[in-house]
């Protein structure tokens, strides 16, 4: 009969609180004790287990943290990886903590909460089974989990940023939104820093209007006359600001202005990192339309390996996008809301993905427009959550099968 030790550690930022158990039904611990944070702590904690390995000839070891970000990986990778208990078997799990937290109510609803007891409910429900696929370290995927993740950082602050831009330039140029699509354009932000007013756009010549878009869009317009005639028609119709509040407008975009163009410039060198990293790295996520290098490095670095899945509704239900259930008797609601649960750095960039795959790829296309033609409430946002969904199907069959793309279902390998 199996004989394994089971080992949850409470994480934080500077000690580790451990607890083990055996596998009798005793749930007095056969050893508590506290670490260090650091390799130092790492290295004790090893030599503590060792000694219990030997000492009562446990012939496995399971160990449970919570995953709690940054704190928890070094001690799951050196665990997983770099440290050796004299024991032929053993796995680390990574918990969400949320799932630890209904454990421990559903156990006791008026349990403390220290250090000491949460290792206890993380080593009990290690011990009473139902667990996730043991943790994994794999250092080309955690390198490029880094960078995808950092570039989601930058993304949010771009929106952020943007939007506090855009309130601004709806008080000094209320009707500029009709002159330029892309708002943050390199000529878009360079119009907003030079023309002081609206006034001042009003009054210059349409031919120096022109020549200044011309040399700021690299003559990449195709008809920069059209745009110099909609920027003063939108500065003659705009609201007129007092000079004051004018200025101080002027200032607070000037700011947003210089935070925009450096995360622009810091997602470029994320993107050149990104694509060397996936380089090296086998996949055939890129070969479907729309999913260029920065979506495919995005997926693939959450996934990591998709053998930890049995089905794509697993895999769906990871990222969070699945849908909840509300039915009771003879009554099914026919609204129901994304689960609020999943990985939501795999849900952006499949989302994204999703939105950038039915521009470019027919059968996508199709999909999206039908059903964004079904409901009348949500139309763009449910379309797109279901073309996700739609997404992750194909997503699980080219990792599984490790094809390319086939939009009318062929079968060609890589």
């Amino acid at each position: 009969m199996p004989n394994p030790l089971f080992v949850g550690i409470d994480v934080s930022s500077t000690d580790n609180a451990v607890c083990c158990l055996t596998n009798d039904d005793e749930k007095r611990p056969i050893s508590r004790f506290t670490v260090l944070n650091n390799r130092p702590g790492i290295m004790e904690l090893k030599e503590r287990i060792s000694r219990l390995v030997n000492k009562h000839n446990f012939d496995g070891i399971r160990f449970g943290l919570e995953h709690t970000g940054c704190y928890s990986t070094h001690a799951a990778m050196y665990l997983q990886r770099h440290l050796d208990f004299c024991c032929p078997d053993v796995k680390v799990y990574m918990f969400n903590p949320s799932l630890i937290k209904a454990y421990k109510k559903s156990h006791f609803l008026d349990a403390p909460k220290n250090d000491r007891i949460d290792a206890w409910f993380i080593t009990a429900k290690l011990r009473d089974g139902h667990l996730p696929h043991p943790f994994t370290w794999s250092e080309p995927m955690m390198a490029l989990q880094r960078l995808t993740r950092a570039r989601y950082h930058l993304m949010q602050n771009l929106v952020r940023e943007s939007n506090f831009l855009m309130t601004n330039l709806y008080l000094k140029w209320s009707d500029y939104t009709l002159a330029f699509e892309n708002k943050l354009s390199a000529t878009s932000l360079a119009v907003m820093e030079e023309f002081e007013s609206t006034e001042a756009l009003a009054e210059i010549s349409l031919d120096k209007l022109v020549d200044f878009l011309v040399q700021h869009g690299k003559n990449r317009f195709d008809d920069p006359q059209a745009v110099a005639e909609d920027l003063k028609k939108a500065a003659r119709s705009s609201y007129r600001l007092p000079k004051t509040v004018n200025d101080s407008v002027n200032l607070a975009m000037a700011s947003s202005i210089r935070v925009i163009r450096t995360v622009q410039e810091q997602l470029k060198s994320l993107k050149k990192a990104i694509e060397d990293h996936l380089n090296a790295i086998p996949q055939t996520l890129d070969s479907v339309p729309g999913i260029g290098p920065v979506f495919a490095s995005g997926i693939l670095a959450e996934i990591g390996d998709i053998s930890h899945f049995e089905s794509h509704k697993q895999l769906a239900k990871f990222a969070g996008i699945a849908w909840t259930e509300h039915q009771s008797g003879n009554f099914t609601a026919s609204q129901t809301r994304l689960i609020h649960s999943g990985n939501r750095f795999l849900r952006y960039y499949l989302m994204e993905g999703a939105n950038s795959v039915r521009v470019h790829d027919p059968v996508f296309a199709e999909y999206y427009a039908k059903k964004k033609a079904e409901p009348k409430q949500f139309a763009h946002k449910r379309a797109l959550a279901l073309t996700a969904r739609k997404l992750v199907r194909l997503v699980f069959f080219l990792l599984k099968t490790n094809q390319l793309y086939q939009p009318k279902g062929g079968q060609q390998t890589k």
